[in-house]
């Protein structure tokens, strides 16, 4: 087998950038894998986790004693980027000018000017987007000033997002009326390493959540978790949620007068709240891990009956019965499509019996994922 590997690690573990370019130097010199992944940049703009960057692969090779396959240095010879010894030239031509070479091999007849322009425009998307291109790089292939300076910001802004806590201010303003509740957590540190702890709710709360609904319970309830970021819903809760609740109702669901808020709360604790109302959909607005840069929410929408109309909720819920809707935020899936999104899988979920994989993820003009 062809062994290979990712040094990478979740923003919420507390090591610092440089501790991990440090590891993977250790990694390669050791290990030797035949291969090493990495992004365009030292942060997964979708997943928010450092790893390794496209960047650092010239010096692991070099260090590791490696060149990469015949293949593809053969390509990159061809291309002007690297020289016959396996090293990349000083006058490499820039990302914009290879763009408009590799359109230009694959049969595009636009000039070479038009297409130096289309891919200084992409380029410049990637990069609002989050991927680091295009900035070159320092002596012995360090990163330059400006992506040090950008990985550093956002590894503070990650790190104060997941000690960040729910604005009473916005909850007031989404929520007519809530419950507030909380998980066995003891504090944010318990919370943040050890993840069972946020995934069932107290249990002094559990009973004031039985009694909730003492009458007809309703279709569908919405539940807000801080998550590991608490900023993702203070900034993108007033975009999503009325227009979401209005939506629901609209369509004719009983939707739960009460939203249920959770203080350290993981994706879990939204299936224990679904057992203990007995509700048919579950709709948890999450805060999602941080590191891309930018505060986001993630719907996670669960369907709990199955096919005789018999509750399947159980805090143990397996993550296929899920549809997970991510990436909620004004640069992202921005925050009105998502809440129409949320609604239009809602009433198929009702509909349709069922939610997660067996769904699918198509909707009339949208897609989905699923939580795996």
């Amino acid at each position: 087998l062809t062994m290979g590997l990712d040094v990478c690690s979740t923003f919420h573990m507390g090591i610092e950038p440089r501790a991990l370019q440090q590891l993977a130097e250790v990694i390669v010199r050791q290990a030797a894998p035949a291969y090493l992944m990495a992004v365009a940049g030292n942060t997964d703009p979708m997943l928010g986790y450092m790893t390794t960057s496209f960047r650092e692969h010239p010096r692991l090779r070099r260090l590791a004693a490696k060149r990469i396959s015949t293949a593809m240095e053969k390509r990159l010879v061809a291309l002007g980027i690297m020289n016959e010894h396996g090293e990349l030239r000083a006058d490499a031509p820039r990302p914009e000018s290879l763009y408009a070479t590799y359109m230009k091999a694959g049969g595009e007849a636009r000039s070479s000017e038009a297409l130096y322009e289309e891919g200084a425009k992409r380029l410049k998307e990637l990069r609002l987007r989050g991927s680091d291109l295009g900035y070159g790089y320092g002596a012995e292939y360090q990163s330059p000033p400006a992506v040090e300076t950008r990985l550093e910001t956002i590894y503070r802004q990650a790190q104060r997002a997941l000690y960040s806590t729910l604005s009473d201010a916005v909850i007031e303003d989404v929520s007519p009326r809530f419950i507030s509740v909380r998980t066995r957590a003891q504090d944010r540190e318990e919370y943040l390493r050890y993840p069972p702890s946020g995934e069932l709710i107290l249990e002094r709360d559990t009973q004031r959540l039985v009694k909730l609904y003492a009458a007809r319970k309703p279709q569908v309830q919405i539940v807000l978790s801080d998550g590991l970021n608490a900023n993702a819903l203070n900034e993108n809760l007033r975009a999503v949620l009325p227009r979401l609740r209005g939506e629901l109702i609209a369509a004719g669901f009983h939707t739960g007068e009460v939203d249920v808020v959770i203080s350290n709360g993981r994706v879990r604790a939204g299936y224990h709240v679904g057992a203990l109302l007995d509700v048919d959909v579950v709709v948890h607005l999450i805060g999602e891990r941080p590191g891309t840069g930018l505060n986001s929410l993630s719907a996670y929408l669960t369907y709990g009956r199955d096919a005789r109309g018999h509750s399947s909720w159980s805090p143990k819920l397996d993550h296929a019965r899920t549809t997970a809707i991510c990436g909620i935020n004004p640069g992202g899936k921005r925050p009105g499509v998502a809440a129409d999104e949320i609604a239009r899988y809602v009433k198929r979920m009702i509909e349709e019996r069922r939610s997660g994989v067996a769904l699918g993820s198509s909707t009339p003009s949208t897609t989905a994922t699923t939580l795996s």
